[in-house]
Formats: structure tokens, sequence, C-alpha cells
């Protein structure tokens, strides 16, 4: 077997579909790299230590401690999120990811910019970096506690802007109490005008929550997904119907959701042939990236370079573009050279 070395997954094409723009971050940064004075601030809010919680208690609680302070609304222009759009697809091309797909659900965002306006913002901020060689697609998430009238809300104003290059849609949130079946009306009208549908399961709840996805909602990909491996079965439908699974790593050890990355599922998916990817979730916040991520399971699982390419292909694959443009992608991927 030949080892999946530093050099080899650094220079290896990427492509990474499971990653969040979690704009109040990348905002602050952006501000602070600046130099043009404090970053705006409002009051300082009360943080539990996260690791006193766990599941999406805890995914909660680490983002609000990340942030201690709230931003002001007057940091969130068109002008900074097409800036920290292209600067994500910049540390991208910086990887050597050829393709990333982009998450975008925060409620800020949406109601300071409008969603148009949002989405027009990361389109632009992604057409000033057109020379790096990076595809994009933009992702909107739609979060589960918000009630599946304002995710109608949300994803009937995405349709409608044609030129935002709009991909997909995701379910993302509180597993535990708001089930798939609540939001099949707006995969559906997703579904209708071609978009890819990811979900969040699997993750904080069983693997029922992936059953459902799949068949309530017509998932193409699953986010994180962990829990499937409870069900033998299911991992059966994975592979049989081709479905992704998104794996983030560092996302589930930092959240307590596995005891270490040598007990991840990851190698437990390959060897039942279910179709998986690794992926960064919220570099920023989790303090990552994907090469990171590929080199980390590679050595915590025994990864060889032919099983990274491998994941690497399945990305593109499953990402949400025209069955051509997949297979060029693929086709760049698999010209990495496994003696590097």
């Amino acid at each position: 077997m030949v080892r999946a070395t530093q050099p080899f997954i650094e220079s290896l094409p990427k492509v990474e579909l499971h990653q969040h723009l979690e704009t109040s971050l990348r905002l602050r940064r952006l501000l602070e790299r600046r130099d043009d004075g404090p970053v705006p601030e409002e009051g300082a809010h009360l943080v539990a230590d996260p690791s006193l919680f766990s599941g999406y208690d805890r995914l909660r609680r680490l983002r609000y401690a990340s942030r201690s302070v709230r931003i002001a609304d007057a940091v969130y222009t068109r002008a900074n999120i097409a800036a920290i759009t292209a600067e994500l697809i910049s540390e991208a091309a910086d990887q050597s990811v050829c393709h990333v797909e982009i998450r975008v659900g925060g409620k800020r965002g949406f109601e300071l910019l409008g969603v148009r306006g949002m989405l027009e913002a990361m389109a632009e901020g992604a057409s000033s970096v057109e020379g790096l060689g990076v595809s994009c697609g933009v992702i909107v998430t739609v979060v589960r506690e918000r009630g599946p009238e304002q995710a109608e809300r949300l994803v009937g104003e995405a349709l409608r802007c044609p030129d935002c290059g709009l991909v997909g849609i995701d379910l993302a949130g509180d597993e535990g109490n708001y089930p798939p079946a609540l939001f099949s009306r707006v995969a559906a009208a997703a579904r209708d005008c071609g978009m890819g549908i990811t979900v969040h399961a699997g993750e904080f709840s069983g693997a029922a929550g992936v059953w459902t996805a799949i068949y309530q909602l017509g998932a193409m990909r699953i986010g994180h997904g962990i829990r499937a491996l409870e069900d033998p079965s299911l991992l059966d439908c994975l592979r049989e119907r081709g479905v992704t699974v998104e794996v983030c790593p560092s996302s589930n050890l930092r959240l307590g959701l596995i005891p270490s990355l040598e007990a991840h599922p990851l190698r437990a998916f390959l060897d039942h042939g279910v179709r998986v990817t690794i992926n960064s979730d919220d570099p920023v916040l989790l303090g990552t990236t994907l090469s990171r991520e590929l080199r980390l399971m590679a050595r915590a699982q025994g990864l060889g370079a032919a099983e990274v390419l491998e994941v690497a292909a399945n990305g593109a694959r499953a990402a949400f573009l025209p069955h051509d443009a997949r297979a060029a992608l693929e086709r760049r991927v698999r010209s990495a050279s496994l003696s590097s």
C-alpha cells in the first residue's frame, strides 16, 4: 500500500462539500486583519462553558463562545460578505481544492441584507477570484428550529435568484425535535428546481433521522451521518442508492460525538462500500482545513494514498453540478499521481 504522505495530500486536487461560511466569525477575522480600528461590537453575552454540554447544545455554545461578543449590524455589508466569500475560496485554492460548496444560513445576514442581497454578495465575491481555478456553488442552509414556514420563505427567495450560484439546499439544526417530515414541502420545491438536497442527520440523533432524510426529503447527501453505523441495513441503503456521507472528523471529535479519530466510522463506511467524503465543516471555528482533516484521518485510520484519492473522487461524484462538470471534476481529481 502506497502511503498517503503529506506532500501527496497537499497537492491532491480536492473537493470540499461541507463547509459553512460562518459569517460572524469570518467577519471578525476580516475586520481584525484590516487594521482600521477596533471591531465594532455590541454588548457582551454571558457564555456557558461548552464542555459542560453535549451534542447540539455543545455546538451552539461553542459558536457563542467563539464570538464572545456580538458584531454590530453595520458590519454586515455586501462588500464585507463578498470579501469573506472571496477569502474562503482563496484559502481553498491554497490547499489545491478545485471545487467548494459553501453553506450559508446565518439569520442576521439574511435579515440585514435580504436573501437575494446576501446571495448576490457571495456571487460577487466568487466572481472576483474566478482566476484561481476553483469552481464554487452555494448551498442555502435551512435551520430546523426556525420552522417550516420560514424555511419555505427562505428557499423561495433563494430560488428566485438564478444568477447567485445556488446549487442546493441543506437542512441543519436540532435533529431531535424537528424531524425531516416538517420540511418535505420545501425540499420538494427545491428538487423541482433542480437543486441538490443534503441533510445534517445521524450527527446528534440516531439512524432513524438518516432514513427519513432519504425517504421524506430525497437527500442525495448526508451531513455527518456517523450514527448510520448503528443500522447495518441503513449502510446497505446508502451504498445501493449512492447516497454520499459528508463526514467532518474534527467537528465530531470537538463536539464529543466520538472518543477519538481512530474511533471515527470513516473506515467502516469505506469497508461497506458507502460513498464517503472528508470535509472541514467550520474551519474558522475549529481551527482546521480540508488538508489537515485528510492528514489526520490518513494517520488515525491508516488510509493509503489510493483510499485518500477515492475519498476525494467521491466528493467530485457527489458535487451538486451537471453531469459533465462532475465527470470533468472527477478526472481532475484522479489525475493525481499516487507516488507523490
